[in-house]
């Protein structure tokens, strides 16, 4: 499935992308999860971080797109972010701001899916992120999805998957930076978490759908609720729009 935002303060905009979406899905056969806002600050305020790609408008009505932008890169380095604009004086901007295109409206249906191709194709790329941990006992290959969580065990930090248990070398705050962005959350000093797995979240503990519990230590806490929220636990139903007042 392929999430996709669209930020735009125009209704006709929004509703022609919606209609490319439609033809999109009839065309491919593709699972498109829709999410639709008038502003930017509703599009932050419901930020999840299972967003493939973003349409932004530039510039919004109270919010500038780039600005918008840059507090979305704050949190999410993966997603696609295609601005829309009806000028060019803002291309260099743009990119400094972390947007991966720039184009002009009215959009066409052809680079409507130019887009969508592309972030299915980076998607797909994450997805198959993985790592290769090497110990005394051999050479293990770990994707992203396998992991439960990540703890510190004495001199070493353990990988937790739902195979095995791997011994790694790595200290928890380089696991931190390789994983930064993906759903891998830094939840204590000794813990990462892979939130793919959360079923609740209880005063300190964090249980992940195999039962598992994690502390979570409470300078890091507002943190994690934060992404918990932004992970996927904020879907809107399909097509639906945020109310544009």
């Amino acid at each position: 499935m392929l999430v996709i935002g669209i930020c735009d303060s125009e209704t006709s905009v929004r509703s022609l992308l919606t209609g490319f979406a439609e033809r999109y899905r009839r065309e491919t056969g593709t699972h498109l999860q829709l999410l639709s806002y008038s502003s930017g600050e509703k599009l932050l305020k419901n930020y999840m971080l299972d967003l493939d790609l973003v349409f932004l408008e530039i510039p919004l009505r109270k919010m500038n797109g780039l600005a918008i932008a840059k507090r979305i890169r704050q949190q999410d380095v993966r997603v696609r972010i295609v601005f829309l604009t009806t000028v060019l004086s803002y291309v260099l901007e743009a990119y400094e701001a972390g947007g991966n295109n720039y184009l002009l409206k009215p959009l066409s249906y052809a680079k409507f899916c130019r887009e969508l191709t592309r972030a299915m194709e980076e998607k797909d790329d994450v997805q198959a992120l993985c790592v290769l941990e090497e110990n005394k006992s051999g050479i293990y290959k770990i994707y992203l999805h396998q992991i439960l969580y990540i703890e510190t065990d004495q001199k070493h930090t353990l990988i937790h998957t739902e195979q095995e248990n791997i011994v790694s070398y790595r200290q928890m705050k380089q696991h931190e930076a390789l994983f930064a962005g993906t759903s891998l959350v830094r939840c204590h000093a000794a813990y990462l978490v892979n939130l793919r797995y959360f079923q609740k979240l209880e005063g300190a503990v964090l249980t992940l759908t195999d039962g598992t519990q994690i502390p979570v230590s409470r300078g890091r806490r507002a943190f994690v609720v934060e992404q918990i929220r932004r992970y996927g636990f904020s879907f809107h139903p399909q097509g639906k729009e945020e109310d544009p007042r």
